[in-house]
């Protein structure tokens, strides 16, 4: 009970998933009950006649030996024909009763999955004489008693006419019987339209409590989408750092180190036949710089010191190439780098 208390907030939408793939969902039996008697319904008031019509004349042709001789061979034939005349009774009770089921709870197909605690006759009884097992149990009771009540008015209703009945022909029974049989589906139908509607409220309020969460829950929930915050800066660490040797192993490629001359390094390359303007291959502050410019004396590269043309070369992103309006300050340094390999 305590922890039903702490589950205080409406179900996230993710919890609400997991739930449908459960196989939890709000859904009243009653309410598919009442759509399977609507199509009983409607086939009656449009075919109810000819429904009853075509029975009796079944039940004559049967018992009058029209089918033949072998009782096996009549009974099939009059099974077929049954069937044949009851064919849009099923096929109206299925669409309806499947309608409305997409009504309630939308394209749902339940998991199949083997539960060997409903096998248990332990679980079970706990389960009858749980808080839900007894709720069942007294809603099942109520349309019990309430049903009856309703067919015995019925019955009262048209008791007398039963003698006058029995002495007809049996395609006027029939006749009298459609009704009979429509008046007491539509007392029926009312009756059951009633429960389906308290019996669907139930069931959505007795769904609605039982995903319901708790704060901490839903914190972990969130952790669980969104990543846990810890898990998150250590993840960025760590691509940081990949990205950074990534960067410096491109150092190597570099025509020259631009400097101011301690905080800040910029490594360009230019290759005049490759690239229409020199490119930020790798830039750094701090400790980055200085290894940029330990790389880069290792190999070779020499490393020029312009304190304005370094800062502002920093603030462009690797791997991207300098805007025109550097083209001379850059220029400049290059020539100067190539005069000097050329008197080398």
């Amino acid at each position: 009970m305590a922890e039903q208390d702490e589950r205080s907030e409406q179900a996230t939408p993710r919890r609400r998933q997991r739930a449908r793939e459960k196989g939890q969902i709000a859904k009243s039996r009653e309410v598919t009950a009442l759509a399977g008697m609507a199509g009983v319904l409607l086939v009656i008031h449009f075919g109810g006649q000819y429904v009853f019509t075509e029975m009796s004349d079944v039940t004559i042709k049967f018992l009058g030996l029209q089918y033949g001789m072998d009782p096996f061979l009549a009974t099939r034939m009059a099974l077929i024909k049954t069937f044949t005349i009851l064919l849009p009774f099923f096929i109206a009770v299925m669409t309806l009763a499947v309608a409305s089921d997409v009504a309630q709870v939308g394209f749902f197909l339940k998991p199949l999955e083997l539960s060997l605690s409903k096998l248990n006759p332990l679980e079970g009884l706990q389960r009858l004489f749980s808080f839900n097992g007894l709720i069942d149990f007294f809603k099942a009771l109520l349309k019990f008693v309430a049903g009856g009540f309703i067919f015995y008015l019925v019955i009262k209703r048209d008791i007398y006419k039963l003698p006058y009945i029995m002495g007809l022909e049996l395609k006027q029974i029939a006749s009298i019987s459609v009704v009979f049989l429509k008046n007491a589906m539509w007392y029926g139908f009312f009756y059951l339209f009633i429960v389906a509607s308290i019996s669907y409220v139930f069931e959505k309020w007795r769904f609605e409590k039982s995903i319901r969460m708790s704060k901490e829950e839903i914190k972990e929930e969130f952790k669980e989408t969104e990543g846990d915050p810890k898990v998150k800066s250590r993840i960025r660490s760590i691509q940081r750092e990949q990205a950074r040797k990534r960067m410096m192993a491109e150092v190597p490629k570099a025509t020259v180190i631009i400097t101011n001359p301690t905080h800040l390094a910029v490594a360009l390359r230019y290759r005049e036949t490759e690239m229409s303007a020199p490119k930020v291959i790798a830039k750094g502050s701090g400790y980055v710089a200085e290894k940029i410019r330990e790389i880069a004396k290792g190999n070779g590269i020499p490393v020029i010191e312009d304190k304005p043309l370094a800062r502002t070369l920093f603030k462009l992103e690797v791997n991207t190439f300098i805007p025109p309006e550097l083209y001379k300050a850059v220029a400049r340094i290059l020539a100067y780098i190539f005069k000097l390999k050329g008197f080398a």
